[in-house]
């Protein structure tokens, strides 16, 4: 199994995003069988399908079972303090003479305490048009995603791949207002690549995601009137409340169209090789509220991403390697809010309906980051036996908010450093892997913030979630993480393996906008078996 679809799909599924301690998320963990394929093959980051037929391991399997918890208060207003995961996955890549393939089944059971401000599931993380209430609630959420990837070999210089890929959720909990929603998303790729010449081969991959969620909100004691907050970003939205619509319902539907463009460069018995990935996005996330009974649209979101990486590779003998990449990204999101009347049809059984008056832009986000990243490993047998990367990246975001007050504007720049190293010790007839890593996050000037909401009084969210969503995402914060792995031969070709990691975030600013972050921090722990086969 390409393991690097598991990290992504577990990234999109977190409580909360966190940029990443090494641009080699899976090499510093060689328990699973991405480790290697990562490592050497310099296409591993591509999305295009024929990556596969590069990989050094081509033929392996795992099943894995393992829990995850999140514990702590440094998170955003959306996420919970409190998060159990109970995960199951199985996945292996095969090799046939002309025919890679990879596929894997993954299961993923959790439970959360303490979350308000966010009912959605898998939504954009910049879609602004999120539909949430302010009750503190518990719930439980189950996804199942599964996934395969073939390359063919047409010809020993044209390859062709498809891919597929499906994720869907459910997330519900028992407190008014109830909200239960189901999301899915469902993607195609498939990917060519070409020799050129004996060292430049040409790459080119599409891919087509589709999204649609369902959330609606049921009341049981109808004697408390709740609020829905049809929220329009920087705190400002369009309040419902339970008294006018005692369940509320919305479906999210998005596209998403990506395309990417790479070249290698690898000459024959030289011991440098680069490739270079030029990747573009452009998607959409639209919001209808109201079901059969009315349509309400609760607001369009565009977005557009543009990456360009480049990783070079070189190794001047069989016992180091070393890895440089550098890369920038660029994104942008725009947010369309309708402006409605609510009308009556007595001609037709006074039937409710809205009519649309206006369609404004009301937010704008633009964000850039550039990286860099140097990794250096001591090889033993064509296995890491020491590693160690060092990870910069500077990143930007500009968010502009119109309504009724004008111009709302936020921005913050931050550099972010990511420390890890890792050793591979021989224990008996099993093999020990410990790694510690460690991360700064400082504001590389003032930040500039403001808030999009346009009431007063106990309608204001600035101080509770306007405030805390600034500062989550540009406070200064120190990062602090250990992994350990021992894994040890049971039959041929089979290996039993037990882990464990730990990385906690600490809040180290001065709270500035939202005071209850002061000595908080955030922890991720994690543990489980497996079986590489």
């Amino acid at each position: 199994m390409n393991r690097y679809l598991l990290l992504c799909l577990a990234t999109a599924l977190a409580a909360q995003q966190a940029k990443a301690q090494t641009e080699f998320a899976n090499a510093a963990n060689l328990w699973h069988d991405g480790a290697v394929n990562e490592l050497y093959n310099i296409r591993y980051h591509s999305f295009n399908p024929t990556r596969l037929a590069y990989n050094s391991q081509q033929t392996t399997g795992e099943a894995l079972v393992f829990y995850n918890l999140t514990r702590g208060d440094f998170n955003n207003a959306g996420a919970p303090d409190n998060v159990n995961n109970l995960n199951v996955q199985l996945g292996g890549l095969k090799h046939f003479e002309r025919v890679d393939v990879s596929g894997f089944l993954h299961y993923k059971n959790t439970s959360y305490k303490n979350q308000e401000w966010n009912s959605t599931l898998f939504l954009n993380p910049n879609n602004p048009f999120v539909l949430a209430d302010s009750v503190t609630s518990d719930g439980n959420i189950e996804t199942f995603a599964m996934g395969a990837a073939l390359s063919y070999r047409f010809n020993p210089k044209i390859k062709g791949g498809m891919g597929a890929g499906l994720t869907v959720g459910s997330l519900s909990d028992q407190t008014d207002p109830r909200p239960k929603t189901n999301t899915s998303r469902f993607n195609i790729t498939a990917g060519a690549d070409a020799m050129l010449t004996t060292a430049w081969t040409l790459g080119l991959a599409a891919r087509i995601e589709l999204f649609s969620s369902n959330l609606s909100y049921t009341i049981v004691n109808p004697l408390i009137n709740h609020r829905y907050f049809l929220m329009k970003g920087m705190g400002d939205y369009f309040r419902r409340s339970s008294g006018e619509d005692a369940g509320y319902q919305r479906d999210y539907k998005g596209t998403t169209f990506t395309g990417e463009l790479s070249a290698t460069f690898k000459p024959s018995g030289s011991p440098f090789q680069n490739v270079v990935i030029l990747s573009a996005s452009a998607g959409n996330e639209k919001a209808t509220d109201g079901g059969s009974s009315y349509t309400f649209k609760g607001g369009d979101y565009h977005f557009t991403h543009f990456t360009l990486k480049d990783r070079f590779m070189f190794s001047y003998n069989e016992h180091v390697l070393h890895n440089i990449i550098v890369g920038a990204e660029m994104g942008s999101g725009n947010s369309d809010w309708y402006d409605q009347k609510k009308l009556t049809d007595t001609e037709h059984g006074n039937i409710s309906y809205y009519e649309v008056l206006s369609k404004t832009r009301i937010q704008k986000q633009q964000d850039m980051a550039v990286t860099a990243e140097y990794r250096f490993d001591r090889l033993a047998d064509r296995q890491p036996d020491f590693y160690a990367s060092l990870l910069a990246t500077l990143d930007n975001t500009t968010l502009k908010h119109y309504n009724d007050n004008g111009l709302q504007k936020q921005q913050w720049t931050n550099l972010s450093l990511n420390l890890t190293v890792g050793k591979h010790f021989t224990l008996g007839k099993g093999q020990f892997n410990a790694q510690l890593n460690a991360g700064y996050v400082m504001p590389m000037k003032d930040r500039q913030f403001a808030t999009g909401t346009n009431v007063s009084g106990n309608d204001d969210i600035t101080a509770v979630y306007v405030t805390r969503q600034f500062e989550w995402a540009s406070a200064k914060r120190v990062c602090l993480g250990g992994f350990a792995d021992y894994n040890f031969p049971v039959a041929k070709a089979v290996r039993l393996g037990l882990f464990c990691k730990v990385n906690s975030t600490l809040y180290e600013d001065d709270a500035q906008y939202f005071a209850d972050f002061k000595s908080t921090s955030l922890t991720q722990g994690e543990f489980g078996v497996y079986v590489n086969f």
